[in-house]
């Protein structure tokens, strides 16, 4: 029967390999300057970026290779962030989804909450606004993680 110290040096250790975990990024966008930027802005990080061109190669990139967090441009040449966020809700676990735009007005990013989108990201991107959205995603994705930690030493 495990003891309460046992409990404690799995959750310990669990919480050692969360802190170690490289995350992955899939940046969608036909623009090579958007994914660029991102791998210079979030470098010093524990994220990495792994990009696509279209939709459809986004999608079966993330069925291949689940991975938390999707940065979408807002048009591609197949489809939308819509089409992208309706896609990644059918996945078993479906990434935050992240839009990116020109035009990232009030508008667009009432729109992209109200239909289940994490936040929208101006272009061209301003490091401290990335980095702020992703360690804000990397708090949340953590604190999961943390509970799952916790719920499996209970």
């Amino acid at each position: 029967m495990p003891t309460a110290k046992t409990d404690a040096t799995r959750s310990s250790a669990l919480t050692s390999r969360i802190k170690l975990l490289k995350l992955g990024i899939l940046s969608i966008s036909t623009a090579p300057t958007d994914h660029a930027a991102l791998r210079q802005i979030l470098k010093d990080s524990r994220w990495r970026i792994a990009q696509a061109r279209t939709c459809k190669e986004a999608i079966a990139r993330l069925r291949r290779k689940p991975m938390p967090v999707v940065i979408c441009d807002s048009a591609l040449p197949d489809g939308t962030w819509r089409d992208v966020l309706g896609q990644i809700n059918s996945l078993a676990h479906p990434p935050v989804l992240i839009v990116t735009s020109r035009l990232a007005d009030e508008r667009l990013w009432a729109e992209v909450l109200n239909l289940g989108g994490y936040n929208v990201l101006a272009k061209p991107f301003r490091e401290s606004e990335v980095q702020h959205v992703v360690s804000t995603v990397w708090m949340r994705e953590h604190g999961q993680m943390q509970q799952v930690a916790t719920a499996s030493g209970a």
